[in-house]
């Protein structure tokens, strides 16, 4: 047999070697990541309690339907401790169950959380120009409560700049529901409602977290907050998805 032609069979051996020992590495953590013991163990009500004293949360009322939300103060700005609950046309339960509402706040897509005509989910408000104006004001309220809106861009920006140089988004992550256990140090309190497409599939729930921006990004996309078991990051997403709200009050 060739020298050559045994060079090349050992080395398939071993790249298939490699390759076989890598996937079952992989394999290996996701299945602990899944295992009872990997779970987060943390209750609602106890992750909460811990909050509350850590913060001293603030409070306010929805005039619209009664619900009423924690506040913190984060930096200059306020916000809520709590995702938006408000029932709308264009919103949904997280993960297509009522009962995750209390906990995890509805869903909203981009229009429904502006308060704007769907028709804007593909098309730029500058075809309305006091429309576009209107939206461009600061404090735009949308469909927060009165004395509350959706955060801008440059809010949400404003936010990470109170995270630590290379963060992986623990200090906005509570403690409870997450796989990997935030540190929760600013009291924002983030869970992971997940969030719906518009094909109507939920996703992520349990996993993820994705807070709309009033900014847009693009021709059918806006700004979003997005927080993950590893990471914090802003990016585009589509408009006709739903996620989450966090309102920050007025200034």
């Amino acid at each position: 047999m060739h020298p050559s032609f045994i060079f090349f069979i050992v080395l398939a051996i071993v790249v298939v070697a490699v390759a076989a020992y890598r996937l079952g590495v992989a394999v290996s953590k996701a299945s602990k990541k899944e295992s009872p013991e990997a779970r987060n163990t943390v209750s609602y009500d106890k992750c909460l309690e811990k909050n509350a004293v850590a913060f001293g949360y603030g409070s306010f009322t929805d005039a619209r339907d009664g619900e009423t939300y924690r506040t913190v103060k984060i930096g200059k700005q306020e916000w809520m401790a709590e995702n938006l609950r408000f029932k709308a046309e264009g919103s949904y339960a997280p993960d297509n169950e009522e009962a995750n509402v209390k906990p995890f706040g509805r869903l909203y897509t981009w229009t429904t959380a502006l308060d704007i005509p769907a028709e804007y989910t593909t098309q730029s408000p500058a075809r309305d120009l006091d429309m576009y104006h209107k939206i461009r004001e600061a404090d735009y309220r949308g469909i927060a409560p009165e004395g509350w809106h959706i955060p801008s861009l440059k809010e949400w920006e404003e936010l990470m700049e109170n995270l630590a140089p290379k963060s992986n988004g623990d200090e906005l992550r509570s403690a409870c529901f997450w796989q990997n256990p935030g540190k929760d140090s600013l009291g924002f309190f983030a869970l992971p409602a997940g969030y719906r497409f518009d094909n109507g599939s939920f996703c992520h729930f349990g996993k993820r977290a994705r807070f709309w921006s009033k900014d847009e990004y693009g021709a059918a996309n806006a700004y979003r907050m997005s927080i993950t078991d590893d990471s914090a990051d802003i990016e585009g997403v589509y408009r006709s998805d739903a996620l989450s709200i966090r309102c920050v009050k007025n200034a």
